[in-house]
């Protein structure tokens, strides 16, 4: 028959893990967000108690409070979640050749193979069920052609459902469904196309693309008007999209001399490499974040050539990153590593770099800044979802 993609979206990820882990959140509306600390912290996602008050991901938690003033507050904790998603993974491992992640929650899924509609329904209902029950946690899954209409019918019979789109009925079922609900339409692109006069999928399909693409001064616009049409071959979805995950010190003192500095990035990249060796993760990218006693911020990235976990390879990236790109015209009073680009694929790189040589005498500026400062609190910071 062709190509069948499946599109699995774990309903509520977040939320449902926390009640999992902790039942006594049945009973209360709550919302997972990144740093308790932080009221201005943005929801991720929030219990079906807390959405028939109105909250949703993506609603800073204040605002989440003047909905639901009895909202609860949950710190996300993306070890559960990476555990989680790990096992979803390798579920869908037994029914798909192919698996494409989109985030921890989301995965696209190509069995291969010639299967009839019918076919690919049953291979959705299995996953639904063993989810369900080896998990305790629901996923919705979309049936397609294309990547778009499959990740369409994930949201469309949520939660727990199973929507087919074929080529007969994706005009019933797609084109009369708010633009809002096509990939890449968020807020903006939202209000200019309402101003256009054009409401629903059915209208983006219609329209003329050149047409789009003017109102919305973007190449963009030719995007849309495909993927309202269930093409697409535009649409090159991201294979490393675990997340990303890091560490920050804030120490007792500013940092004033590059030896503080190197030590302290090196006791992060420790702490972070830790964590991507508990969950066999590798990662392509690492990144530097600065915050000086003025409180002015900065951020350094540099893509690696291969994934890596190895602690010394990821430090001289970062030290050199601080070097090269940073001038310390105010001491530092916190930092941050994060690696993102995570790849949990478990292949290994044809380069040697376990035994990655020290740029500098490590040990020596680690004791001394201990002496220092005392004992350090590394803190984790999770960005979960699309680095």
């Amino acid at each position: 028959m062709g190509r069948i993609i499946l599109h699995c979206d774990m309903d509520r990820f977040y939320a449902t893990i926390e009640e999992k882990y902790n039942p006594a959140l049945h009973h209360v509306p709550f919302a997972v967000c990144g740093d308790p600390e932080l009221r201005h912290s943005i929801v991720m996602s929030a219990n079906g108690l807390a959405k028939k008050f109105g909250v949703r991901a993506g609603l800073s938690y204040s605002d989440a409070r003047q909905l639901c003033p009895n909202l609860a507050y949950v710190r996300a904790d993306l070890e559960k979640y990476l555990a989680e998603a790990k096992t979803a993974r390798a579920i869908y491992r037994k029914y798909a050749a192919e698996i494409v992640p989109y985030g921890l929650d989301e995965a696209w899924l190509l069995p291969g193979g010639d299967l009839s509609w019918h076919e690919a329904g049953q291979i959705a209902e299995l996953i639904r069920l063993e989810v369900k029950y080896a998990m305790g946690l629901s996923v919705s899954v979309g049936v397609s052609d294309n990547l778009i209409f499959s990740k369409i019918g994930s949201d469309y019979n949520k939660p727990d459902g199973i929507t087919v789109v074929t080529k007969e009925n994706y005009k019933e079922l797609i084109w009369p469904l708010d633009a809002a609900e096509l990939l890449f339409v968020g807020t903006v692109r939202r209000r200019t196309l309402t101003y256009g006069g054009i409401q629903t999928i059915g209208d983006i399909a219609a329209a003329d693309p050149e047409r789009l693409a003017k109102m919305l001064k973007s190449k963009v616009g030719y995007d849309l008007w495909r993927f309202a049409n269930g093409d697409d071959r535009s649409f090159k979805p991201a294979n490393d999209s675990i997340g990303s995950m890091g560490n920050t010190i804030t120490p007792p003192a500013d940092l004033r001399t590059n030896d503080d500095v190197s030590a302290v990035i090196y006791m992060l990249v420790t702490a972070v490499c830790a964590r991507l060796r508990k969950h066999e993760l590798k990662t392509k990218c690492v990144s530097l974040y600065l915050r000086d006693n003025q409180f002015n911020r900065a951020s350094r990235q540099c893509t690696l050539p291969h994934a890596t976990d190895k602690r010394n390879y990821l430090f001289n990236r970062a030290y050199t990153l601080f070097k090269t790109q940073y001038t310390m015209k105010h001491p530092l009073r916190s930092i941050g590593v994060r690696v993102g680009g995570i790849d949990d694929s478990g292949q290994t790189s044809l380069f040697d770099d376990e035994d990655c040589d020290m740029m500098l005498d490590i040990d020596r500026r680690i004791q001394k800044l201990t002496t220092k400062f005392g004992s350090l609190r590394v803190e984790k910071t999770s960005a979960i979802g699309r680095w």
